[in-house]
């Protein structure tokens, strides 16, 4: 990475970049137009100094390395502004400035300077190609090591699919006057099977009745979202905690059927950013890529229906145990109808410039591997 001293700020012409991301985030950002030209440079600065030492920023270094012709002391009311404005975070009254996660927002937007792979990294990118042979996993798993060995990052895969499933069907089968088996099928075939425990006993003719209420509420729902609503017929409210619990069972049994793998490599680089030595910090994460992965891989389906790529900072996820994290992402296509992602988590103090051509350039080689494979 070139040293930042070496690098020469200048207010970034929008006219040239444009007031839109080509990708979208999870929550709305500021508008391009919030800062004005010198707070734009020194933010900037004070972004790629940060991401690569992880420490506070003094207004010192910024007056020294920036040569803006003004004083210090005007350097400092920027800075102040900028804090008071939430670009900024000062950890200690007497340290320097971090950028906060809408100043991170600011620069993914409008001015961060996208750094090209270089022809090696490319290389080894388009070597990807060279796993055509249909074993769609080891594919996946060798595109994350390379993507973390080029960033540095944690990075993960979705295989791809098409839209979610839906329930096709529910049947009930009584197993004993207390017990039922419950049978979901699917518009995919998947056929789901599980065991419920009742509290009260049921006859064969309340059973039925059961099964064709969940039919009637629950077919052609998306797995994740078929709920039973809060009202129902008055011939079923006796039956309506029943008929939750039963809703529930169909809910969370397809869900988990259903769900694609996250493919993940690099989940020890976490240890390489200070942020993550204190495992404080880094337990919740990692329990949250294992045991809670699903939440992740839907937020993400969502964003990146709406564009091809997508970041989100910190506290832009809504899950608390993501709060420290950035995650870049990209959807890839597997001919016409299938997509997957692939992308990268790391640190709020992440190298955006850096981790965004590597996820694009890794989404755009499956791209082509897949095209290649639906093809024939």
């Amino acid at each position: 990475m070139d040293d930042v001293r070496t690098r020469t700020y200048a207010p970034p012409s929008f006219a040239s970049r444009g007031t839109r991301a080509p990708f979208v985030s999870a929550a709305p950002g500021p508008s391009a137009a919030a800062l004005d030209a010198r707070k734009r440079v020194l933010l900037e600065a004070l972004i790629h100094q940060h991401v690569q030492s992880a420490e506070p920023v003094p207004s010192e270094w910024l007056a020294t390395t920036l040569a803006l012709g003004v004083r210090a002391a005007t350097i400092r009311n920027e800075l102040a502004a900028m804090t008071d404005l939430g670009y900024l975070r000062q950890p200690h009254t007497s340290a320097g400035r971090v950028p906060s996660d809408q100043g991170y927002r600011y620069f993914v937007d409008f001015l961060m300077r996208v750094v090209p792979l270089a022809s090696a990294e490319r290389r080894q990118m388009q070597g990807l190609c060279l796993l055509s042979d249909g074993d769609v996993e080891r594919l996946l798993l060798q595109t994350c090591r390379v993507l973390s060995s080029l960033t540095r990052y944690t990075s993960m895969a979705v295989a791809p699919t098409g839209e979610r499933p839906r329930i096709r069907q529910i049947h009930l089968v009584q197993m004993a006057s207390r017990r039922l088996l419950v049978v979901a099928v699917l518009d995919t075939g998947q056929v789901v099977h599980r065991f419920v425990e009742l509290v009260q006993d049921l006859t064969p003719a309340e059973v039925d009745r059961l099964g064709n209420a969940l039919v009637e509420m629950l077919a052609g729902q998306e797995v994740g979202q078929a709920i039973v609503p809060d009202d129902v017929a008055d011939a079923l409210a006796p039956y309506h905690p029943m008929l939750r619990r039963l809703g529930e069972v169909v809910q969370s049994s397809t869900e988990e059927e259903s769900r694609e793998p996250l493919y993940c490599e690099g989940t020890a680089r976490m240890l390489e950013h200070p942020e993550f030595r204190s495992a404080a910090r880094l337990e919740p994460l990692i329990r949250f890529l294992e045991e809670r992965r699903g939440v992740m891989i839907e937020q993400l389906r969502i964003l990146l229906r709406q564009a091809p790529t997508t970041v989100v900072i910190g506290e832009e996820n809504p899950h608390p145990d993501l709060h420290d994290c950035s995650f870049v992402s990209a959807r890839y296509e597997a001919g016409d109808r299938l997509h997957g992602w692939v992308g990268v988590v790391g640190p709020t103090r992440m190298d955006y410039e850096r981790a965004l051509p590597a996820v694009q350039s890794a989404a755009a080689v499956l791209t082509q591997v897949f095209t290649r494979l639906s093809a024939g």
